[in-house]
C-alpha cells in the first residue's frame, strides 16, 4: 500500500515516558494505566497522571478488577491498586498472563500451573497444565481460554472445569496466536501450523468453539494472526502480511485492506476501525478506505479507546533509544494533508553514476524505461528460432551422454543474486530536521557469477540511485527504500530497508 501523501491528525497529547511501556489497561472515564519494564504502574486520566506504584520487576499484565487495579510482574509480584495498595500476594515461580473472571483472578506462573485468587488476594486453588502461550476469558467471565505452547487449545469453566479440548496435531507444529470471546460467549482462536501433515485443514485458520457444542467452524487465513478483534457477527483479524480481514456469520471473508507490516491491534471506532501497524496508528472506515494514518515515534504495540471521543496509542521505541511517548489522539479530528516531503539525494562516489544528484525528468523517465535486449538475449532467440525450423533427426542418446547433458544443464542453471539493503535504522535528526543517510547495499552478492546494477527507488516508486551506495538526505519520519540488484545472466532481485528520521 503506498500513498503519495496520507491524511493525517494531530495528536491530543503527549506523555513522555521514562521507561518503555509493556503492558496496559483501560480503565473507564477517560482513566488507563501503563506498567513499564523496570516496574512502574502509573495511572491516568487523560494526560494527568493520577497514581504511581513501584513493583520487583516488569509489569506483564494489568486488569481492572472492579473498584481496584490489580496488575503482575515477571518475577511473581501481584499487587491491587486502589488509593494505596490494598493487597499483595506472591508467585514463587513468576508470572506469564493474568485475567479477570470477575470476582476471581486466573494466573499462569512459568512452572506451568494455573492459580484462581479471590477478591481479596487469597489463593483458591491450582491446576496444572503445563507452558501456557495466552490466556483468554469470556465478556460475563464464566468461561476462561488456555492456549498452550504445544498448540493444545482448552476452554474452561470458571470454576476450572476443561469443556473444550483441542490438540494440535502429532506430526505437525502448531501454534495458537491469537484467542478471545465473542460477547455471546464463542471462543475464536486463530491456529498456524507449519503444514508438515497433508489434510484438509488449512495451515493459517480461525476456529469457533462453542463452550458446550466444541468447533463450529474454521475458516482460513493468508498468513499467521498477529491481532484479533471479536465483534457482534464475527471477526475482524490481522495478519503478517498486513492483511485486515472481516468475518461475519454467514457471509463470505472480506479483505479491507492490506497494509506493508503486520497489525498489532485493533479496535472498533463507531462504524470504523483503529489498527496499530509499524510506527503507525490508522482509522480505516468499514468499506476499508484509509481515513488517516498518525506516525508514532515507537513502534505501534496498542490502541486504547480511553473515552467517546479519545484513543491512546503506545509504541515501543527501537533499540538504543529513548522511550516512546504515549500520544493521545481524536479520531474524530479533521484529517488534514501534510505538507509535501522533498528529498536532496546526494550519491556516493563509489562507483560512476549515469544518473547523478537529483534527477531530472528525464533522467526519471530513461531509469524508469524498460531494459533494452542484450547481445545475449537476441543471440538467444536466433538460437531458439532456428531450432524451430531446423528439427534435426532423432538419436540414440547413450547414459554417457545423457550424463554430461545433465551436468552440462546444471552449470547453465543460473542462481538469483542476494540482495542486501542493510538493517532498518533509527536516526536522530540534525538542527533543521533532516539527517543524512548512506544507503549501504555493498553486502549484496551473486553466488555464481557477479551483480552487474544497482537501482534503488523510494517509497514513491522514483529511481534515485544506480551505485550500490548512495547518499540521501531526509526530512523527519520514515521513509522505505527498495533495493534492485541484477546480476550478470539478467536475474534480479529485491530487499527493503526502512530507515527512521526523529
Amino acid at each position: 500500500m503506498k500513498f503519495d501523501s496520507l491524511p493525517t491528525i494531530e495528536a491530543f497529547a503527549e506523555i513522555e515516558m521514562l521507561e518503555d511501556v509493556v503492558s496496559s489497561c483501560v480503565l473507564g472515564n477517560s482513566r488507563f494505566a501503563v506498567g513499564t519494564i523496570d516496574g512502574k504502574l502509573q495511572i491516568f486520566e487523560t494526560d494527568n497522571l493520577l497514581q504511581e506504584a513501584e513493583f520487583d520487576s516488569a509489569i506483564i499484565s494489568i486488569i481492572d478488577s472492579g473498584e481496584k487495579v490489580v496488575a503482575a510482574s515477571a518475577i511473581g509480584q501481584i499487587k491491587s491498586i486502589n488509593e494505596s495498595p490494598s493487597w499483595q500476594h506472591e508467585i514463587q515461580s513468576g508470572i506469564e498472563h493474568m485475567i479477570s473472571l470477575g470476582d476471581v483472578i486466573c494466573i499462569s506462573d512459568t512452572s506451568g500451573s494455573i492459580i484462581f485468587l479471590n477478591s481479596k488476594g487469597d489463593k483458591e486453588r491450582t491446576q496444572s497444565h503445563g507452558d501456557v502461550n495466552r490466556l483468554a476469558h469470556s465478556v460475563d467471565g464464566n468461561y476462561f481460554a488456555i492456549a498452550k505452547t504445544d498448540g493444545t487449545l482448552l476452554l474452561s469453566s470458571k470454576s476450572g472445569e476443561i469443556l473444550q479440548e483441542s490438540f494440535a496435531d502429532p506430526e505437525d507444529v502448531e501454534t495458537i496466536s491469537q484467542i478471545c470471546f465473542r460477547s455471546d460467549g464463542i471462543l475464536l482462536a486463530c491456529r498456524d501450523s507449519l503444514g508438515m501433515t497433508l489434510d484438509e485443514r488449512p495451515e493459517n485458520r480461525l476456529e469457533c468453539w462453542h463452550p458446550q457444542r466444541g468447533l463450529l467452524h474454521t475458516t482460513e487465513l493468508p498468513a499467521m494472526a498477529t491481532s484479533i478483534l471479536a465483534t457482534e457477527d464475527g471477526a475482524i483479524v490481522g495478519c503478517q502480511n498486513g492483511a485486515i480481514l472481516r468475518f461475519r456469520i454467514g457471509k463470505d471473508v472480506e479483505e479491507l485492506l492490506i497494509v506493508d507490516n503486520s497489525v498489532s491491534s485493533i479496535i472498533q471506532w463507531d462504524k470504523d476501525l483503529i489498527i496499530g501497524t509499524w510506527f503507525n496508528a490508522m482509522r480505516i472506515s468499514s468499506s476499508g478506505e484509509l481515513i488517516w494514518s498518525y506516525e508514532h515515534e515507537g513502534l505501534v504495540s496498542e490502541v486504547l479507546a480511553i473515552s467517546s471521543d479519545l484513543i491512546t496509542v503506545i509504541g515501543q521505541s527501537p533499540a538504543g533509544q529513548n522511550p516512546a511517548s504515549v500520544v493521545l489522539l481524536e479520531p474524530n479530528s479533521e484529517p488534514i494533508i501534510p505538507e509535501d516531503e522533498s528529498f536532496v539525494y546526494e550519491f556516493s562516489n563509489n562507483t560512476p553514476n549515469e544518473f547523478a544528484g537529483g534527477l531530472s525528468d528525464e533522467e526519471i523517465a530513461k531509469a524508469e524505461a524498460p531494459p533494452l535486449p542484450s547481445i545475449e538475449t537476441n543471440e538467444l532467440m536466433d538460437a531458439l528460432d532456428e531450432e524451430l525450423e531446423h528439427i534435426e533427426e532423432e538419436k540414440v542418446i547413450s547414459e554417457a551422454d545423457l550424463l554430461e547433458d545433465l551436468s552440462a544443464s546444471a552449470k547453465a542453471i543460473n542462481l538469483p543474486p542476494i540482495a542486501d539493503a542493510g538493517e532498518d535504522k533509527t536516526i536522530s535528526a540534525e538542527e533543521d530536521n533532516t539527517a543524512t543517510i548512506l544507503l549501504d547495499g555493498s553486502r549484496s552478492y551473486d553466488p555464481d557469477g557477479k551483480i552487474e546494477s544497482y537501482a534503488w527507488q523510494d517509497s514513491k516508486g522514483n529511481v534515485i540511485g544506480d551505485s550500490a551506495q548512495v547518499r540521501v538526505r531526509l526530512p523527519l519520519g520514515t521513509h522505505p527504500f527498495e533495493l534492485t540488484v541484477v546480476d550478470d545472466k539478467g536475474a534480479a532481485t529485491k530487499a527493503m530497508v526502512t530507515i527512521r528520521i526523529q
